[in-house]
């Protein structure tokens, strides 16, 4: 006999409860009758008796009559019973009483044999299978043992639920985490518990379950009733019965909330160092197009330096040039003077000779206005006065019934800053180039108005030294706006307008040094010029000025 009370192969133990000693013998030759195994009784006759023998011993199986000396009934079966549980039990009994069978069995009896009714082999099958029943309710308790405690001790909340929606089991977690009594729980829904939407999802998602018959394993928000939600990972799987169909699920989920939390961190730290990434990028190309900003401004510089030294040389060479041109001027005048210096080919040739010295000495003055470092005597002055003067000094050149100049003047344009001199200089080589634009004839327009500072400084360059000239909040520059219906200029060349030397005049009629001493001059008065196409017709030069203030 093993320590577990099951038979062994060697012999079966039985502890006999029977008063009778008739009873008690007949019981025993029955079962010897049996050659599969050999039997050991231990005879006990009153239930006080049992009491001592079951201390002492462990049994099989035990063979109880229900009426003895000490006891009687169903008492006598649960007081027995009390003591060993895990024993099975088969009640020998005179009574043929049908109720009283039901009854011990429900209580826990493997049988109620009848005396007088049972053979041997009734008896010995009834002991057999008694004790092979224990066995398996052992078995199957202590599996459910394991099992239950599996499940309580998991950290996860397990769930069961009938095709209903209705609870069946759920583990201490689960019923912690909706603060009830695992008993309570039975029987009820997901209504009782959560919000009516989550609730009906949950069921949604246990009926889809059940009727693929499919795992359902998904991340979804989970709340309680008064606590925040977070975020669960949920397994739903199918329970099946002996027969292979489905009658409810059975439902696993645990938080992820920290790890969704991490998850999402990661990303948004992986955005991040994306969204740096593409940061240090235009960083790098904005410090390679400054460094090639920086070499442009180098170039520029050093080109200014390089026209300010060819213009101190250009001064010396027309110093020189000067008085050659001179005397040559001379020798021609002498020549046309003389007898017959003004007829036939001698005249001629010194008509040609005189031109060639003018266009010379032009290009000589020209260099030494463009290289002169001269002060600009800055006084308040009516630039629309100024204007009509200068339209005067230049108007034999519009004669032509071909010409139109118009006048767009602010009647209310305050009084400027400058020298009118050189000013007077800046505007006859605008419109007299105004006018060259237009050989065939067209419309000279000339504008003023004030216009907003848009300046707050600016570094200006006078005599190799530069300034900071600084515009005061509400200062209005005055600006002048010269337009012609002219020819215009080519885009590719637009940008060499003001360089030395460079026109797109046809020869013999432009030096290609007005525009450059032009804006030299503008800038002495810290202001600014402009040239550009017009989207109809010609160009457009817009010279800006100061307007009179105090000098900081």
């Amino acid at each position: 006999m093993s320590e577990s009370g099951g038979a062994t192969e060697e012999s079966i133990h039985v502890l006999l409860v029977e008063d009778n000693p008739a009873d008690a013998q007949l019981i025993r030759l029955m079962l010897e009758e049996s050659t599969e195994l050999p039997f050991v009784f231990t005879n006990a006759e009153s239930l006080t008796q049992a009491f001592q023998r079951i201390a002492d011993n462990v049994y099989d199986i035990v063979l109880l009559d229900l009426t003895l000396p000490d006891t009687h009934g169903l008492e006598t079966f649960s007081a027995v019973y009390s003591r060993i549980p895990d024993t099975p039990i088969i009640v020998m009994s005179g009574l043929d009483d049908e109720n009283m069978a039901i009854r011990t069995v429900n209580s826990g009896a493997q049988d109620y044999l009848v005396k007088g009714q049972v053979d041997h082999s009734l008896l010995f099958r009834s002991v057999r299978y008694g004790i092979e029943r224990k066995h398996v309710e052992r078995k199957l308790r202590q599996s459910d043992a394991f099992y239950q405690s599996l499940v309580e001790n998991l950290p996860q909340n397990i769930i069961r639920k009938d095709v209903n929606g209705r609870f069946t089991f759920a583990n201490q977690r689960f019923c912690a985490e909706l603060g009830v009594r695992p008993e309570e729980i039975i029987g009820k829904t997901d209504f009782d518990f959560f919000e009516p939407a989550m609730a009906a999802k949950y069921q949604e998602d246990d009926r889809k379950v059940m009727h693929s018959g499919e795992i359902y394993d998904a991340v979804e928000e989970h709340a309680s009733a008064g606590r925040d939600s977070n975020y669960v990972q949920v397994v739903k799987t199918p329970i099946y019965d002996d027969t292979g169909q489905i009658i409810g699920t059975q439902i696993i989920f645990w938080d992820v909330t920290e790890k969704r939390r991490s998850e999402e961190n990661l990303r948004q730290a992986h955005n991040e160092l994306a969204r740096s990434r593409e940061d240090l990028l235009q960083a790098v190309e904005n410090l390679k197009q400054s460094n090639q900003e920086l070499k442009n401004t180098q170039l520029q510089m050093m080109e200014m330096e390089k026209m300010q030294t060819l213009g101190q040389l250009a001064a010396g060479v027309a110093h020189e040039v000067k008085n050659p041109l001179a005397i040559l001027r001379m020798g021609v005048e002498y020549l046309q003077n003389a007898p017959g210096g003004k007829e036939g080919a001698p005249g001629e040739i010194c008509r040609d000779m005189s031109d060639a010295i003018e266009r010379a000495d032009s290009i000589i003055m020209g260099m030494l206005d463009f290289s002169a470092h001269r002060q600009i005597d800055m006084q308040p002055l009516d630039l629309n006065g100024l204007l009509a003067d200068t339209l005067r000094l230049v108007q034999h050149q519009f004669k032509s019934s071909d010409y139109a100049i118009e006048q767009d003047f602010d009647e209310q344009l305050p009084n400027g800053l400058g020298d009118s001199n050189k000013l007077k200089q800046v505007f006859v080589n605008l419109f007299t180039n105004a006018a060259h634009a237009m050989p065939e004839g067209g419309t000279l327009t000339i504008a003023t108005h004030p216009s907003e500072t848009k300046r707050l400084a600016e570094e200006v360059q006078e005599g190799g030294s530069r300034d900071m000239i600084f515009h005061q909040a509400g200062e209005r520059d005055l600006v002048v706006e010269v337009a012609d219906t002219g020819t215009g200029i080519p885009e590719d060349k637009l940008k060499r307008v003001f360089e030395p030397f460079f026109t797109t005049k046809s020869a013999g009629v432009g030096t290609g040094l007005g525009l450059s001493v032009t804006r030299k001059i503008i800038e002495l008065h810290h202001g600014r010029l402009e040239v550009e196409n017009r989207p109809i017709k010609g160009v457009l030069v817009r010279v800006t000025l100061l307007s009179e203030r105090q000098a900081l």
